[in-house]
């Protein structure tokens, strides 16, 4: 590695761990966005089931996408360039996106019903937010645990509108957490100016 390169490489580290708490909690846009996706889209099984696949695959790629673009927009603002945590941050959601795919193999198969399958859906979205939390983002480990809350619920008890009534309430913890990471960003940039 010649010296620029090591002294960027340096400086880039410098940055990030200074920094390191400005993006440790997320990104409150992302989690207003997806609020409004799992809401939207949580209800649509009760609602408009044919309209779910389609939707999800649409606004999974699309809401993936914009969360990446304003993920690493956010990152050149505060001057951070973590391509260790971009990858590892890459690397959870792609696998997640691919057992969303391998979950949709047995429905497209008809080896299980809408409702189970729709469930199982659930179960790996609630895996991916949980494991998330412990690993990225901490506001995240709380969704995770509404959704395999919600799972259980829906697999033992099949209440009605069980789908609407876990996209709402992920979706008000999803707020929550923006709302709150918005508050601790707000008091750190107050503290910065004084």
């Amino acid at each position: 590695m010649t010296d620029v390169n090591k002294l960027q490489s340096d400086l880039d580290y410098i940055s990030s761990a200074v920094r390191a708490d400005a993006t440790a909690g997320g990104i409150p846009a992302l989690y207003f966005l997806w609020a409004l996706l799992i809401a939207v889209g949580f209800s649509l099984p009760d609602f408009a089931p044919r309209l779910a696949g389609i939707y999800w695959l649409v606004a999974g790629i699309g809401g993936g996408l914009f969360s990446w673009y304003l993920g690493a927009r956010e990152s050149r603002r505060q001057g951070i360039n973590d391509c260790r945590l971009g990858l590892r941050y890459g690397l959870h959601w792609s696998l997640a996106g691919a057992a969303f795919l391998l979950c949709f193999l047995p429905l497209m198969l008809g080896r299980v019903s809408p409702e189970m399958g729709g469930a199982n859906f659930l179960l790996i979205t609630g895996i991916a937010y949980g494991l998330a939390g412990v690993h990225l983002e901490r506001p995240l480990l709380w969704c995770g645990i509404v959704m395999l809350l919600a799972y259980g619920v829906m697999v033992v008890l099949l209440p009605p509108y069980s789908w609407t009534i876990t996209g709402i309430t992920v979706g008000l913890a999803l707020c929550w957490a923006g709302f709150s990471r918005r508050a601790v960003l707000r008091a750190q940039d107050t503290g910065a100016k004084e």
